[in-house]
Formats: C-alpha cells, structure tokens, sequence
C-alpha cells in the first residue's frame, strides 16, 4: 500500500508538467502511458493518471489498446484472458473516476509477446476508426491451455 501512496505522490508532484497546456497537439496523437502485468493497486493509479489527463483536454478522447501475450504470468494463455482482463478498465474509468463513456474508447489490438495496455490520447478531430494498434503476431501463432478465461477473474477487490 505504501508503494501506491509514494506513487501517487510523485504523479501528482510531477503532474504540473505532465498536463501542462499546450501538452497534446489539436491534431496528433499522443501515447499516455503503457504497461503490462501489474496488480490492481497499481494498474489503478494508472486509470487514475490517465482520467487526470483526460480531464485537463475536455475535447480530446482516450483510446485504450489492449494485446494479448504469448505467456501470461509464465504460463500459455486461455482464449479471451486478454478480453477478461481489460473489461474492468472501461468501467473503472467510467463508475470510479466519472469519465464519460463516449470519451473512452477501447480496442483489442491482437497478440504481442506479453498482455500489453496502451494509454493514448486522441484529438477530437482525428477518427478512432483510423487509429490502428501496432502491428501483432497473430492469433493462429499463439498456443492456448484448456478452458476459456472469465471477467470475475480478474476483478480488482480494492
């Protein structure tokens, strides 16, 4: 717990300069953040950072990219372990940090080596149609254990 509360600490110590203005250009693109297994507490102060700058460019929308791994936590994946994992983000975002759900857009990118989400940040004029995840290793490569992920599986109890 002390981890998270040093953290936040230090985000919103550094947060003048994060969200300054003049920070997102009206017309580019600008990535967030980005990051990979975490646990709750931490994946958490991510949302958080995340709808702070939302909220500093009203106009502007989030786009969250999520990509399944070869190996999640050292073991081969289930199939939908990528989907379950990131169905809490929206939510999160939208019933905890009370972002509009029109502003957060979210989107299965495919497979990378590891369970990837990227955070970006998307001027108001440019289409989230046109924003197009990285390219992925696809799906007929990755190797799947037995069974079928759940949400209830990966929710936080913080």
């Amino acid at each position: 717990m002390s981890r998270l509360i040093k953290f936040v600490v230090v985000v919103f110590l550094i947060s003048p300069t994060l969200f300054a203005k003049g920070s997102v250009s009206p017309t580019t693109p600008r990535k967030f953040d980005e990051f990979g297994d975490l646990n709750c507490e931490d994946e958490m102060a991510r949302l958080d950072n995340f709808a702070l700058a939302l909220q500093q460019v009203p106009d502007a929308k989030g786009v969250i990219i999520f990509y399944g791994g070869k190996t999640f936590r050292g073991r081969l994946p289930r199939r939908g372990d990528a989907v379950a994992r990131a169905a809490r983000i929206k939510p999160y975002l939208v019933m905890r940090r009370g972002m509009l759900s029109s502003r957060i857009v979210v989107i299965n990118g495919g497979y990378l080596e590891h369970w990837i989400v990227e955070f970006w940040i998307l001027p108001q004029e440019i289409s989230t149609v046109d924003f197009k995840p990285t390219l992925t290793i696809s799906a007929d490569q990755i190797r799947f254990r037995k069974g079928r992920a759940s949400p209830r599986a990966y929710r936080c109890r913080v």
